[in-house]
């Protein structure tokens, strides 16, 4: 083999190296990131279960739920397991839960509602818990809610636009949950 030959050779050696190295990489990534959303979407489930096992259990049963004092919600704490993707605080004096999303944009927002009402879908145990599409409040674009059927708890999410000079289209989801 001449030394031409042979330096074409390394090179298309080495380019296909590092090409399947990349996409190796590439591989890695996605799969990463497939199991962040998956390691997310448990985590969110988990603590939605639980959440709506204190809630059909009444207000008492919220203490453990109570985290750190929220710096920015006077009377509130900050829910404890936290909701990934959403920011949750519990209502010192009444007995609810309120979530937000940060602003998103509207595909997101549909996306994120339809999962989450999934996701309350699989917690919730399908004996207790009954979930409709209802129409949307003043404030809301689109709305589902789960009710209890043995107690008096409920939860609430909704598509609610956001009014942002920057952001034309720009949405959050609201979860409220509550017992009497």
């Amino acid at each position: 083999m001449t030394s031409a030959a042979s330096l074409w050779a390394a090179l298309v050696l080495a380019t296909a190296v590092n090409t399947s190295v990349v996409a190796g990489d590439v591989s890695n990534q996605v799969t990463s990131h497939d199991m962040q959303l998956s390691t997310e979407a448990t985590q969110r489930t988990n603590a939605l279960r639980s959440l709506a096992v204190a809630l059909s259990l009444g207000s008492e049963a919220l203490r453990p739920f109570r985290g750190l004092r929220s710096e920015d919600e006077d009377n509130k704490d900050r829910l404890n397991p936290a909701i990934p993707g959403m920011e949750c605080y519990i209502d010192r004096i009444l007995s609810f839960v309120s979530c937000y999303s940060p602003s998103i944009e509207t595909e997101e927002a549909a996306a994120l509602f339809t999962r989450l009402v999934d996701e309350l879908q699989a917690a919730l145990p399908s004996d207790r818990w009954i979930g409709r599409k209802r129409a949307p409040g003043i404030d809301s674009i689109q709305s589902y809610l789960y009710e209890d059927k043995k107690s008096p708890a409920h939860i609430d999410v909704d598509i609610v636009p956001r009014l942002d000079v920057r952001e034309a289209n720009s949405y959050m989801i609201s979860m409220f949950a509550w017992t009497y």
